[in-house]
């Protein structure tokens, strides 16, 4: 039955027009339950599960005693600034730059980045109302999406059925606009501190896009996981050319994902099956297993590696 409410609530929630009619088109044209049955396990598969995939969150070294100090924040955003990001490292330091060294949500500075930046120290101690608190760098799109794909392998396999989804909507351009290592720039990431990052990953919060430029309200699958956030979330940049603030196109697509999964269920037998990964340590001889050796085989080829089966 999920996979049917899936493609219910997509009706409602798909982000595009173009993917509003793809989506009709396409149960319109199933002859039979099975094929209805298929077309919702392919958006599942696809869409919902590339966007709730449990992503291992890539922390930036921190190599305390190697790290240079700066007087300045102009200083430091001189020193790291890299105009074209290659690695999650890269992407972490343009964003903190962009996102004036906060949580995009929180606005809690980045510790590291206060004991680092002694400009941005001394503006902390001076003033009580500022907080500190570790952040990460949250990719829109997951960046393991398309990176270490070898010609012919299950990633490729997964990665091009999932931008296949993408086309579905009318997004012909994502593939190649988040290609390799495309895939850290700055439109597809923000800083966030530790909690929101691991909601935003499992689709327990998003963003929806306000009459205002930029401007968007926090939504969540329980009210109360939006307590001690702010209503609306902001993006601001000091250059809107060379840093440019999250896709509203990306967070779109996300936001969209998120509302299908929880309303279908789809999120909580997700969450199922992780759970049940991490609890078991033998299969079932009698078959109970095989939804969660079915999760298991397939968050393996979205990694990489090939599965016999």
């Amino acid at each position: 039955m999920i996979y049917i409410r899936i493609l219910g609530y997509l009706i409602h929630y798909v982000p595009t027009g173009r993917g509003l009619k793809t989506v009709v088109e396409e149960i319109s044209s199933c002859a039979d339950d099975s094929a209805l049955l298929t077309v919702g396990q392919m958006y599942y598969d696809h869409y919902i599960r590339a966007f709730r995939a449990n992503r291992a969150r890539i922390p930036t070294p921190s190599n305390h005693a190697s790290r240079p100090s700066f007087d300045t924040i102009t200083d430091m955003i001189d020193d790291t600034l890299v105009e074209a990001p290659q690695s999650h490292a890269d992407a972490k330091k343009n964003a903190l730059i962009r996102d004036g060294f906060r949580c995009v949500v929180t606005g809690k500075y980045d510790m590291h980045s206060v004991k680092k930046i002694r400009e941005l120290e001394e503006m902390v101690r001076s003033d009580l109302s500022l907080r500190t608190n570790p952040t990460e760098c949250a990719h829109i799109f997951a960046e393991s999406t398309n990176s270490s794909i070898e010609s012919g392998s299950a990633k490729r396999d997964y990665a091009a059925t999932m931008w296949g989804v993408m086309r579905r909507f009318g997004h012909e351009n994502l593939p190649e606009d988040l290609n390799g290592s495309k895939v850290h720039r700055l439109e597809n990431v923000m800083t966030l501190v530790l909690g929101f990052h691991v909601d935003f990953d499992q689709l327990k919060v998003w963003f929806v896009a306000t009459e205002e430029t930029n401007k968007y309200k926090l939504e969540a699958t329980e009210a109360y996981i939006l307590r001690g956030y702010p209503e609306y979330v902001t993006f601001t940049t000091p250059d809107q050319v060379k840093l440019p603030v999250p896709s509203p196109i990306y967070l779109a697509i996300h936001a969209a994902c998120a509302k299908i999964a929880h309303l279908s269920g789809a999120a909580e037998c997700i969450d199922k099956f992780y759970q049940d990964m991490e609890d078991s340590t033998t299969l079932n001889p009698n078959g109970a297993s095989a939804g969660t050796l079915e999760h298991a085989i397939f968050e393996l080829q979205a990694s990489g590696y090939e599965v016999a089966v």
